[in-house]
């Protein structure tokens, strides 16, 4: 079973600053956000069938955010060079410096490790919560990760370790 209109317009109701501030955190500009928050929504609304009930909606939400806004910049990279914006903090890294790590990752990852470095490195999330957002068992993660670091390292795109 889906989610018909009246579950999105609840989902938008309780989600949208946060998938605001999300993709703001990931493209840099108040614009692009907004365009994210609208195709996020938008993508819920067509495919709100699959949605699995198992989740947390949050999750779902935060998942297709992710993605959403990675495309997004992905797009945007091809036509623009990376815009410096505001250097507000965020964890231990600033936006400008999670911007930077994310034009690295952008050309060399695949998606899933793309999802992967950007929930664990820029959202300081752990692997089980990394895992819960995208539908993974944490031992997959753990695999993904230990993977991840190397070929980071390889690039020398790995951020710094968290305190």
């Amino acid at each position: 079973m889906g989610l018909d209109r009246a579950a999105i317009s609840a989902l938008y109701e309780q989600y949208a600053p946060v998938v605001y501030r999300r993709a703001r955190f990931i493209l840099g500009r108040d614009a692009d956000a907004w365009d994210a928050v609208q195709e996020v929504f938008t993508r819920m609304l067509t495919d709100g069938a699959a949605f699995r009930h198992e989740a947390r909606p949050m999750t779902w939400v935060y998942r297709v955010t992710t993605n959403v806004s990675l495309n997004l910049l992905r797009g945007r990279k091809l036509r623009e060079p990376l815009l410096a914006v505001a250097d507000e903090p965020t964890g231990t890294m600033s936006n400008v410096e999670a911007r930077q790590y994310l034009s690295k990752w952008l050309s060399a990852l695949t998606e899933r490790e793309l999802e992967v470095a950007s929930l664990l490195y820029l959202d300081g999330l752990t692997q089980q919560e990394v895992a819960d957002v995208l539908g993974l068992s944490r031992k997959t993660i753990g695999r993904d990760v230990d993977a991840l670091r190397t070929r980071l390292g390889e690039l020398d795109a790995l951020p710094p370790e968290r305190p």
